[in-house]
């Protein structure tokens, strides 16, 4: 059939290879969840509150502001129109 002492000799590279990717993918991973870890300060309050990055903080107050404009303006469109329907009256 087939001669087993030819399967040692061809599979052991196979393996060796194998092992050596497992390490080599163990170390990336650990490297990269010790970059996660040492960014977790910023992203997460001791409290476990999400923290604002600067990027969404400034987008919020720019739609804050923009909330208000609106407000305000309906707020005026709605005086003048209580005051044409007073006048009218």
């Amino acid at each position: 059939m087939f001669d087993s002492s030819k399967i040692v000799p061809m599979v052991f590279p196979v393996m060796v290879a194998a092992v050596g990717w497992m390490i080599t993918s163990v170390t990336t991973m650990q490297s990269e969840l010790v970059d996660i870890r040492s960014k977790m300060p910023a992203l997460i309050s001791p409290q476990g509150v999400p923290t604002d990055s600067p990027i969404s903080a400034e987008a919020r107050a720019r739609l804050k502001e923009d909330l208000n404009e609106k407000i305000n303006a309906l707020s005026v469109r709605i005086t003048l129109l209580e005051e044409r329907i007073r006048d009218h009256k």
